[in-house]
């Protein structure tokens, strides 16, 4: 059911103007900014990599409840999936075919959108922390400019970013495989994973050295959890990923 505060929200936005409001976007309320910023994107207006970035400054949760669901998401990450759902749904609505069809109709959209193309490169070169699922998204949508990629390397080998070690590890493995073999062997096992958006990293990097099938990397795994004891906080997680590689902690 609708929420009381959606509901209020729907009047409200009867009552104004389309100039009172873009102003609620600046909004101090953070469910105020997310309802106005939810009602521009479905509506085709206002300026969305702006609205991403402002969000993505003030780095604000907000508790969302969807189905029997309910959880604290960053504004910024319910912007970006806002949009991304909305061009997912209408691409594959234009394919009368399977779901293998529609699911190529969706990643072509969403490597092809230009507004989705300008919200990946305010992620990529934030100097925020950004919700992991982001990154996750920005670097499964296309292969992107080459002019990125020295922002991509540094958020790979500086920043610890598993998504943009595994795009590299994907699209330019023959130009940086020194690189990526050296941080994995003597960089990642000094870093720091403390916060739950770096956890979610040392996993995707878990599951990258597994599932290379490398005993040198297998080691570092195994010493590395041994050592790093952030990550037993989702220990049910990364232990499903550790038994499916035949490893007992």
């Amino acid at each position: 059911m609708p929420s009381t505060q959606y509901k209020r929200f729907q009047n409200l936005k009867q009552k104004l103007t389309q100039k009172e409001l873009s102003e609620l976007l600046k909004h101090d309320n953070p469910t105020i900014r997310t309802y106005t910023s939810i009602e521009f994107i479905q509506s085709g207006k206002g300026n969305l990599p702006e609205m991403l970035s402002t969000e993505l400054q003030k780095n604000e949760m907000v508790e969302t409840f969807e189905g029997c669901i309910i959880d604290i998401e960053p504004i910024s990450s319910i912007i970006y999936h806002e949009y991304w759902n909305k061009i997912r749904i209408k691409a594959s609505r234009k394919v009368n075919g399977n779901n293998y069809e529609q699911d190529l109709a969706m990643k072509k959209a969403l490597a092809t959108d230009l507004i989705i193309e300008k919200l990946d490169s305010v992620i990529i070169y934030s100097k925020k922390e950004i919700y992991w699922l982001l990154y996750n998204r920005t670097f499964e949508n296309r292969k992107h400019k080459k002019s990125y990629l020295p922002r991509i390397k540094e958020l790979a080998f500086k920043e610890n970013n598993a998504y943009a070690f595994d795009y590299l590890k994907k699209h330019y493995y023959s130009e940086y495989s020194n690189e990526l073999e050296n941080y994995l062997k003597n960089d990642f096992p000094n870093a720091k994973f403390k916060t739950d958006n770096e956890v979610f990293n040392l996993h995707s990097f878990i599951k990258i050295l597994l599932e290379s099938k490398n005993d040198d990397y297998k080691n570092i795994t195994i010493e590395k959890l041994k050592t790093n004891q952030s990550w037993k906080k989702h220990k049910g997680w990364f232990n499903t990923t550790l038994k499916k590689h035949g490893i007992e902690l």
